[in-house]
C-alpha cells in the first residue's frame, strides 16, 4: 500500500512495417502520452522510444536502465528531466560502474564546454553596470513614464519584432551590423520590412561590442517603437480579456445572448381620439390581381372577386397617414392587392362613436374570434388606436346603413334561443336570406361554433335525398332524426352546399408557394374530379338547422384580411418612421426626412403568376357565386354527413392533405456532389451575361436619390424567422461586405504607419457584432424589428385592445435574471443566460425576444439599404452617423460618438445618436506613395526590383503608374533586400476587403437574383484563400514572389506542381490528397502567401488606379470568370456539410486528437457502415479529410 499513489503504464516501439499496418497502435501511444501530460498517469515505462523525438512534459525523475552509449544519447535522455530540482539516474551493474563514471565525467565536461561557448556567443562578457548606463542615458516615454535603459533595450526590441505580423515560415528579428573602429565599436540596426521605421539606426560609439549593439537599439529614433510596443501590449491584453469573455455562453453581441423588447406601434397609430375629435377615414381597397389556378380549386368553385361588392373595409385614425405602398394579401381567390386610400376627414358624435366601437368589437370578437382573455377593448389607453368600420365602396364614406343593420342583427343573434328549445313551427325557406350568407349549424357545439359560406343552394337535393353513405342512413332526414333527434318540418326545402370559413388569418404569404417561390404539388386529376363532382367530399347542410350570421359572406371574406392588412400597415409606417429619423439625423443634402419615397408597391421577390388561372376569372359579377377554395386549413373537417363515411374508410382530412401534397419539394434541386466539374471558356462566355461587369461602383453618390424606399427598409427590418417572403439576408450580405471595405479603407488611408496586425485589430473592433449591437441598440432598432411569424391569435395585439393589467403571463424560457455587466460599453440590463428552471414574465402580444446578433445583422442590412439605393458615399455617411469611423470628422477631441445604453432612458423614449459634424465634401487622405525612400539610389534599386514584372503587367492587362506598388505587392516580409518599399501585408489587408466587396456586389446584382443562402455560399466559395491561391498559380503570380524563406519556397513549389498536374483545377474546399492507405494521408499544403499576393495585387491596383473599384474588377474579372460561372452552376458544399445532410442521423464526428508529430486527427462514424479517419495540420482540415473519405466510401458502396 506504500505505492498506492503510482498510476503507471508502458510504451513500446515498433518497426516501420508494423506501425504502418496497425493504425490503432499509434493512436494508443498518443493517448498514453496525453494522459501522462495531463497527470492522469505519473509513471511511464518504455523502451528507447521515450528518448527519441517524443515531446514529454517536465519530468522530475528519469531512471535509465541502459547506460547512454554516446553524448547524444546522454543529452537526449537527460533533457527529459526538465522540472525544477529534477533527478537523473543511470542504473548499471557493479562491473560497469567505473566505466560509466568515466563516461559521465566526459559527458559533463563536454556539456560545460558547450554551455560556455553558447554563453559567450549570446551574452555580454559581463553584465551591464551602472557605469555603462551613463554612456547611454535611458529613454522615458512621456505618456506612460515607461523607461528603456541600455540593459533592457535589446529585449524590448526583440519582443516588438516578435509582435509584428508574420507566418510560420518567417521569424522577424532585428539585425545589427557592428563596425570595429579605432576608437571603439559602432552598431547599425536594421528592422524587419514590415516595421513602421524603414531607415536604419546608427548608435553612438561604444567601448565594447555588446554596448554598441545595446546603444544602437536605445537610439532616440527608436522611441516610437517603444511607445508602440507598450501601447500594443496593453491593447492586446484588453482584446484577450474581451475575447475570453465573449467565448462564454450568452456573451453580449452573440447569437446566444437573448433580450426582450416591447413591440413598437407606429407613433402615428398611437394617438387616441374620441367623440368630437377630428379623425381621418381610410379605406383598404382590395382588388384581385392574380386569380388562383383552378387546379387549386378542389370543388371547382368560381373565384370570389372582392371589388365587385358594394362594401369594403376601412378604419379611422387620429393622424393623417403618409402615402402607403400597395401590398398583397393571399386569399382563397388568389393574390389581392391592398391599396390604403384616404377617404375624408370626419368628426363622430357620441352616438356614432359608440356604434363604431360596437362594430369594431363585433369584428374581432364575432368574426375573427381573436378577442380572447386577457384582451380588453380600451380606446383610451391602448397603444394601438384604430377603429375598423365598413365603407361604401362607391361613396368612400362610412356605410352607416350597413353598420346599423349589422348591429341590429347582432342583437337578434345574441338573443336567439337554442335549437332544441325553439317552437316547432313549419320552416319556410327564403332564398334571399341565404344569399351572400354565413351560416352556422345550430345543433353543433356552441362553445366553438363553426361557420360556413353558402356556396350554392341545391334545389336538386332535399332532406329526403339519398344519403352519401347508403349503408349507414337512407337519406338526410333519417340521419338527422336518428343521430341528433332533430325534427325537420320542411322536407321540400333545398339543401345548402357550403364551404368552411377561413381559420387562417395570416394572409401575408400564399398557401401554395413556399418561401423559395416553388409551387407545392396540387391534387391529382382523379382527386380533383372527385372533389368537384362527389357529394361525399362536399359540405351539405339543411337550412332549417342553421343560424344565419349577422355578417354577410362578402364582408366576412374581406374582414379576414384585416389582421394582415393592419400588420402590414403598421410595419410600413414603422419603416417610414425609422427612415425619417435616420434621414433627419444624417442631415445629408440629398436625403429628406419629410419627402420620403413611401408609395409604390411592396415587392416580395416571387413570381406569383404561378397562381394564375388559365382563363380570365375576374370578369364574373354574379353575386351568387361567393366561392373559394375549400382546402384553406390543413385540418379542415368536412360536413357531418361525410365524417362517418371517411371514418369508415380510414381516412381523415390530414391524410387527404398529405396525399395531395405528396411529392412536394421545399428546396431547389442542385448538384452538390460534383462541385469540381470544369467549365470551359465557351460555357463561361455563355453565362457571363448574367454577371454584371460595369455597375459604376466608383460613383459615390446619387444626387437624385431621396433615400431608400420604405419597402426596402421593411426588408431590412424583417428577420428570416418571421416566415415572410421578405427578409434582411440579401441586404445584410452586401452591407456586411461594404462595412468591411469602408472600415478597411478608412484605416488604411488614415493610419499609414500601422502594420497589418494593428489594422486588423482596429477593423475587428469596428465591425464586430458586439459593436454593431451597441450601435443598433442605441438607435432602438430592436423595437422596430419583425422577428417572429405573424400569428394573429397568439402574438398580435388587435387595435384598440390592451392586455388585462392583472394578467401576468409566465412562460418558460432558458434564461436567467439580468446580470449587470461591465461599464465599458456593455449594456447593463437585458442580458439573459441559460437556466432551464427559470420562469419570466413575457407577453407574446406586446413583447418579442431578439438575440444581440440579430440587431447587429439589422445594422448591416440598413447599410445595404443606403448602399444599393443612394450609393457608397451616402452609406458611409449613415455609418459615420451611427458612430463607425469611415469618414474624417471635425468633431472636437474627446467628443467621439460612443454608443450609449438605451436602458438609461425611460421606456418608450429612444436614444438618438449624436449628429456628428462631418465634412461631407472631404475625401479620405490619399495613401502614401509606394516608394518610402526618395533619391536616385532608391529609384535605381526600385528599377532592379521591378525587373521582370513587365511581363506580369502584360498578362493581367494593367500597367502601373507607380511601379513601387507592384513591387510591394510581391515582397514578403522575409525579403530583406527590399528596403525601398513596404512588404505586401498592408496591401493584402486592403485587397482582401476590395475583392470581398466587388465579388459580393456583383453576385448581389446578378440578374438571377440569388437567394440569400445561395448568395452566402457563393461568397464563401469565391472569397476564399484556397481559391485565390489556386488562381495565383494559374495566372503565374507565384513566379514573381520575392521571398527568402526556403520552407515557404518549397511549399509553393509543391503546390504549383500539384496544381499543374491537375490541369489547374480549382475548388473551394481544402485540397485533400487521399488514397487507400489509411489515416496517414494528408491534405495538400496550400501556402497562404499565394492567396495573400493575389489579394495584395488587387490592393495595389486599387490604390494605383486612384482607388477605382471598377478598374480593379475589370482586371480581376477575367481571372475569376470561369470560377464564378462554375460555382454559380454548382454551388460548392464542404464535405462535412454534405456528409451531415446525407447522413443526418447516423454520421457522428468524434473528439479530435493529437498525433505525436503535433497534427490533428479526427474520426467520423456512420452507424452501421464504417469509421473513417482524417489527419491535418488543424482540426478543420482533419475533419474535412475524414468527411471526404467517408463520402468516397459511401459513393463506392452505392455504385
Amino acid at each position: 500500500m506504500d505505492m498506492y499513489f503510482i498510476r503507471s503504464t508502458y510504451m513500446i516501439g515498433a518497426d516501420a512495417d508494423e506501425e504502418k499496418n496497425d493504425m490503432m497502435k499509434s493512436k494508443k501511444q498518443d493517448q498514453k502520452l496525453l494522459q501522462f501530460r495531463q497527470r492522469k498517469i505519473n509513471l511511464l515505462v518504455g523502451t528507447q522510444l521515450l528518448h527519441s523525438d517524443i515531446d514529454l512534459p517536465k519530468c522530475n525523475l528519469i531512471a535509465m536502465f541502459d547506460p547512454p552509449g554516446s553524448y547524444r544519447d546522454y543529452i537526449k535522455s537527460k533533457g527529459r528531466a526538465k522540472a525544477f530540482n529534477a533527478l537523473y539516474y543511470t542504473i548499471c551493474s557493479v562491473e560497469e560502474k567505473d566505466y560509466l563514471e568515466k563516461c559521465l565525467s566526459n559527458f559533463s565536461q563536454i556539456e560545460a564546454i558547450l554551455q560556455r561557448k553558447i554563453h559567450e556567443c549570446t551574452s555580454p562578457t559581463k553584465p551591464f553596470s551602472l557605469a555603462d548606463s551613463e554612456l547611454a542615458p535611458p529613454f522615458v516615454a512621456p505618456d506612460t513614464e515607461a523607461t528603456v535603459t541600455i540593459s533592457n533595450a535589446i529585449g524590448l526590441l526583440n519582443r516588438y519584432c516578435a509582435k509584428l505580423p508574420s507566418d510560420m515560415c518567417t521569424r522577424l528579428i532585428p539585425t545589427a551590423d557592428v563596425k570595429t573602429l579605432s576608437s571603439g565599436y559602432q552598431a547599425t540596426i536594421s528592422l524587419p520590412v514590415n516595421c513602421r521605421l524603414k531607415h536604419t539606426i546608427t548608435g553612438n560609439m561604444m567601448p565594447t561590442y555588446h554596448l554598441a549593439v545595446a546603444a544602437g537599439e536605445l537610439d532616440a529614433n527608436l522611441a516610437p517603437i517603444g511607445k508602440e510596443y507598450l501601447r500594443n501590449y496593453i491593447q492586446d491584453a484588453e482584446w484577450e480579456r474581451e475575447r475570453t469573455a465573449r467565448q462564454s455562453k450568452g456573451a453580449p453581441g452573440s447569437s446566444k445572448a437573448k433580450r426582450f423588447y416591447n413591440k413598437k406601434v407606429a407613433d402615428i397609430l398611437s394617438e387616441t381620439f374620441g367623440p368630437g375629435d377630428v379623425c381621418y377615414l381610410y379605406s383598404a381597397n382590395l382588388s384581385l390581381s392574380i386569380a388562383m389556378d383552378k387546379d387549386k380549386h378542389n370543388k371547382g368553385r368560381d373565384v370570389f372577386v372582392t371589388q365587385h361588392y358594394p362594401y369594403t373595409v376601412g378604419f379611422l385614425v387620429k393622424e393623417k397617414l403618409p402615402a402607403v405602398a400597395e401590398f398583397p394579401v393571399f386569399t382563397r381567390s388568389g393574390q389581392e392587392t391592398v391599396a390604403i386610400t384616404f377617404c375624408m376627414e370626419c368628426r363622430l358624435n357620441q352616438s356614432q362613436y359608440e356604434k363604431v366601437k360596437d362594430y369594431h368589437s363585433f369584428v374581432f370578437h364575432n368574426v375573427l374570434r381573436i378577442d380572447k382573455f386577457p384582451l380588453k377593448l380600451n380606446t383610451t389607453t391602448s397603444t394601438f388606436n384604430l377603429l375598423v368600420v365598413p365603407i361604401d365602396s362607391g361613396q368612400q364614406q362610412i356605410a352607416w346603413e350597413y353598420l346599423d343593420r349589422t348591429l341590429a342583427k347582432m342583437e337578434e343573434w345574441s338573443e336567439r334561443p337554442p335549437l332544441f328549445s325553439r317552437k316547432a313551427a313549419e320552416f319556410v325557406f327564403k332564398e334571399e336570406d341565404f344569399k351572400d350568407a354565413v351560416v352556422m349549424p345550430s345543433y353543433r357545439n356552441q362553445d366553438q361554433p363553426e361557420f360556413f359560406y353558402v356556396a350554392a343552394m341545391r334545389y336538386d337535393l332535399s332532406p329526403k335525398a339519398p344519403f352519401p353513405s347508403p349503408e349507414l342512413y337512407s337519406d338526410f332526414y333519417t340521419y338527422y332524426t336518428s343521430k341528433y333527434g332533430l325534427a325537420i318540418t320542411n322536407t321540400s326545402q333545398p339543401l345548402l352546399d357550403v364551404d368552411r370559413t377561413s381559420g387562417r388569418l395570416n394572409l401575408s404569404t400564399p398557401r401554395y408557394i413556399n418561401q423559395k417561390g416553388i409551387p407545392l404539388a396540387a391534387a391529382t386529376a382523379n382527386q380533383a374530379k372527385k372533389k368537384k363532382l362527389g357529394t361525399r367530399e362536399r359540405q351539405i347542410l339543411i337550412p332549417e338547422l342553421c343560424d344565419i350570421h349577422p355578417c354577410t359572406a362578402s364582408m366576412w371574406r374581406k374582414l379576414v384580411c384585416v389582421p394582415t392588412i393592419l400588420y402590414r400597415l403598421n410595419s410600413l409606417l414603422l419603416s417610414h418612421q425609422l427612415l425619417s429619423r435616420i434621414n433627419k439625423g444624417m442631415n445629408f443634402p440629398s436625403l429628406s426626412h419629410t419627402n420620403i419615397h413611401s408609395g409604390g408597391k411592396l415587392d416580395l421577390g416571387i413570381d406569383f403568376s404561378l397562381l394564375q388561372a388559365p382563363s380570365n376569372l375576374t370578369n364574373q359579377t354574379d353575386g351568387d357565386n361567393l366561392q373559394a377554395n375549400q382546402n384553406e386549413d390543413d385540418n379542415e373537417p368536412v360536413s357531418q354527413c361525410a365524417v362517418e363515411h371517411q371514418q369508415k374508410n380510414g381516412l381523415d382530412s390530414a391524410a387527404a392533405d398529405s396525399e395531395e401534397n405528396a411529392g412536394a419539394s421545399s428546396d431547389e434541386d442542385r448538384n452538390i456532389s460534383d462541385i469540381d466539374t470544369d467549365v470551359t471558356d465557351d460555357e463561361a462566355e455563355e453565362d457571363v451575361d448574367s454577371i454584371p461587369i460595369d455597375l459604376e461602383l466608383d460613383k459615390e453618390d446619387n444626387s437624385q436619390c431621396q433615400g431608400p424606399s420604405v419597402t426596402t427598409v421593411l426588408h431590412a427590418l424583417t428577420m428570416s424567422n418571421a416566415g415572410d417572403f421578405i427578409n434582411l439576408e440579401r441586404l445584410e450580405t452586401v452591407g456586411d461586405s461594404f462595412l468591411k471595405f469602408a472600415v478597411t479603407l478608412y484605416l488604411f488611408c488614415t493610419h499609414p504607419g500601422l502594420h497589418e496586425g494593428r489594422l486588423s485589430y482596429g477593423r475587428g473592433k469596428q465591425v464586430s457584432n458586439f459593436n454593431l449591437f451597441l450601435l443598433g441598440r442605441k438607435l432602438g432598432l430592436a423595437e422596430y424589428l419583425i422577428s417572429e411569424k405573424f400569428e394573429p391569435a397568439d402574438n398580435w395585439l388587435p387595435p384598440s385592445y390592451q392586455t388585462d393589467a392583472d394578467y401576468v403571463p409566465m412562460e418558460e424560457f432558458s434564461v436567467n435574471s439580468p446580470e449587470k455587466e461591465s461599464k465599458e460599453g456593455s449594456p447593463e440590463s437585458g442580458t439573459v443566460k441559460a437556466n432551464k428552471n427559470s420562469l419570466i414574465s413575457y407577453n407574446l402580444r406586446t413583447q418579442h425576444s431578439i438575440t444581440d446578433k440579430t440587431i447587429a445583422d439589422c445594422v448591416e442590412s440598413l447599410i445595404g439599404c443606403y448602399l444599393t439605393s443612394c450609393g457608397p458615399y451616402a452609406a458611409r455617411v449613415f455609418m459615420a452617423w451611427l458612430g463607425i469611423d469611415v469618414l474624417p470628422s471635425r468633431r472636437p477631441q474627446g467628443q467621439e460618438n460612443k454608443p450609449q445604453d438605451q436602458d438609461n432612458k425611460p421606456q418608450g423614449q429612444e436614444n438618438e445618436p449624436e449628429v456628428s459634424e462631418l465634412d461631407y465634401g472631404f475625401k479620405l487622405p490619399q495613401p502614401p506613395p509606394g516608394l518610402i525612400k526618395g533619391g536616385a539610389e532608391a529609384e535605381r534599386k526600385l528599377a532592379r526590383l521591378f525587373a521582370g514584372l513587365e511581363q506580369f503587367e502584360e498578362s493581367i492587362g494593367y500597367k502601373f503608374k507607380d511601379k513601387a506598388y507592384l513591387v510591394q505587392a510581391f515582397t514578403h516580409s522575409s525579403y530583406i533586400h527590399n528596403n525601398v518599399t513596404d512588404c505586401y501585408q498592408r496591401l493584402e489587408f486592403l485587397g482582401d476587403a476590395v475583392l470581398d466587396y466587388v465579388i459580393t456586389r456583383r453576385l448581389f446584382e446578378d440578374k438571377r437574383k440569388h437567394s440569400p443562402g445561395v448568395l452566402t455560399d457563393l461568397r464563401s466559395a469565391l472569397v476564399n484563400n484556397n481559391v485565390f491561391a489556386a488562381l495565383a498559380v494559374k495566372w503565374d503570380f507565384h513566379k514573381y514572389v520575392k521571398c527568402l524563406s526556403t520552407h515557404m519556397l518549397t511549399g509553393i513549389h509543391r503546390f504549383v506542381q500539384h496544381q499543374k498536374a491537375r490541369g489547374d483545377k480549382i475548388q473551394a474546399e481544402q485540397y485533400l490528397r487521399l488514397s487507400d492507405e489509411g489515416e496517414s494521408d494528408e491534405e495538400v499544403e496550400i501556402p497562404k502567401v499565394l492567396g495573400d499576393i493575389f489579394e495584395s495585387v488587387a490592393g495595389a491596383i486599387y490604390i494605383d488606379s486612384g482607388m477605382s473599384l471598377d478598374t480593379t474588377w475589370r482586371v480581376y474579372f477575367p481571372l475569376m470568370r470561369q470560377q464564378i460561372v462554375k460555382f454559380s452552376k454548382h454551388i460548392p458544399m464542404s464535405p462535412v456539410r454534405e456528409l451531415l445532410e446525407r447522413e443526418p442521423e447516423t454520421a457522428k464526428f468524434q473528439r479530435p486528437e493529437r498525433t505525436k508529430d503535433g497534427r490533428a486527427r479526427v474520426s467520423v462514424t456512420v452507424a452501421g457502415k464504417d469509421t473513417w479517419w482524417g489527419v491535418g495540420r488543424s482540426y478543420r482540415i482533419a475533419k474535412s479529410a475524414a468527411a471526404k473519405k467517408a463520402l468516397m466510401a459511401l459513393n463506392a458502396m452505392e455504385s
